[in-house]
């Protein structure tokens, strides 16, 4: 997918989940959050792997949420919806998503995928 289908659907789900907290957002690092996981296209091997995981984004998460609270869930959702709508669900049937890395090195995908000029693996 193009990165302004990462950003739109972080957007989407950051600003849906906003409003379920009723906490404001910081609208740039909601983008930033939509599409950082694929800071992995500079490493193509890794692209999907530990970058797309559940477990590092909690990890990594940890301490925001020690700091800010529910406004953290705000952007862990934006960063997880990457891995989970867009790339499993939507383009999962291509490649898959290592989303429990590094518990497991398991690709997790799905039997249908979304093709179409607006998908950058077709």
């Amino acid at each position: 997918m193009f990165a302004v289908g990462h950003l739109a659907l972080g957007y989407l789900t950051g600003k849906a989940t906003s409003k379920l907290l009723a906490v404001d957002i910081n609208i740039s690092l909601l983008f930033f959050a939509s599409i950082i996981p694929d800071i992995d296209l500079l490493v193509p091997s890794l692209h999907r792997g530990p970058t797309h995981s559940f477990v590092v984004y909690a990890l990594l998460f940890i301490p925001f949420f020690m700091l800010f609270g529910k406004k953290t869930i705000i952007y862990f959702v934006a960063l997880a919806q990457h891995a989970l709508l867009e790339d499993l669900l939507i383009t999962g049937g291509m490649a898959g998503v290592q989303l429990l890395w590094p518990l497991t090195q398991t690709w997790y995908n799905t039997p249908f995928y979304i093709t179409g000029l607006t998908n950058l693996y077709v």
